[in-house]
């Protein structure tokens, strides 16, 4: 298996904040099942800076704390990076990075809003020969509480990535059913872990796929199984047509369930 985002670099962000707690999460991992590791420690969110260099930097760090302890996950570079106004820039510059020096890179939405500079940005980035990687969609209430705005994304070429906990139930069932209904619509491309700590934040790749195939099929999880190969190769990722009509019936009914609730 391969994990495309992640935060196991340690003191990097909010992921491991200590050697021996790093190595936990790799060991994890690694018993797992999971061959290959692109680390994306957020990058312009909040208080959190670690542009390419630094990334490379903490990646040797790791990779050497793995080597002594015989962990044989590889690990790669990569971000995951907050959307801002000035992403094409410092993606040129090199002070963010994609997944694994690939055409890949991994953005992180706000939870608040979309930014009106979105549709451009995106734009700009596909001009350029990037390919936008929105990270976990479905923790995003923007995206979630309108679905056009994820249609549109993905009818603009846009890869979408969800986190394995939310397809555990580790955020709660009404997620889970949530995101296991966006896989079967295919308006999702890829699962990730998202690990931050191996006991609250842990890898749960294994046990994410284990339900897809229980609740959806094995045919989908051989389709986001080869998209994060193919992402971590920079090759082509697989996009399917999303069923339009079925996922927004299916959310407007949730969100007037929600509401006659309040009463």
């Amino acid at each position: 298996m391969i994990d495309i985002h992640n935060h196991v670099l340690i003191r990097a962000d909010d992921g491991p904040d200590s050697e021996e707690e790093a190595i936990k999460l790799l060991l994890q991992a690694e018993a797992a099942g999971i061959t290959d590791i692109i680390v994306t420690p957020h990058h312009y969110s909040g208080d959190f800076e670690n542009p390419g260099e630094k990334v490379t930097e903490m990646l040797t760090l790791l990779n050497r704390a793995a080597e002594s302890t015989e962990i044989a996950v590889r690990l790669y570079p990569g971000q995951e990076v907050r959307i801002n106004p000035n992403l094409l820039y410092q993606l040129l510059s090199g002070t963010s990075i994609t997944l694994n020096n690939s055409r890949y890179v991994l953005i992180e939405f706000s939870y608040i809003e979309i930014a009106d500079y979105t549709d451009q940005l995106i734009f700009d980035l596909q001009m350029n020969g990037f390919v936008p990687v929105v990270a976990h969609p479905e923790r995003c209430t923007p995206l979630m509480d309108n679905i056009d705005e994820l249609y549109k994304l993905v009818d603009k070429g846009v890869i979408t990535q969800i986190t394995a906990g939310s397809v555990t139930g580790l955020f709660g069932s009404n997620l889970k059913a949530q995101t296991l209904k966006m896989i079967e619509q295919n308006l999702v491309h890829v699962v990730a872990s998202d690990a931050h700590h191996s006991v609250t934040r842990p890898f749960m790749l294994l046990e994410a796929y284990k339900i897809i195939e229980t609740e959806l099929g094995k045919s989908y999880v051989y389709y986001l199984k080869n998209n994060a190969e193919a992402i971590l190769n920079n090759e082509e990722v697989t996009v399917k047509s999303p069923a339009r009509n079925d996922l927004r019936h299916e959310f407007k009914k949730k969100k007037r369930r929600n509401l006659w609730g309040l009463f």
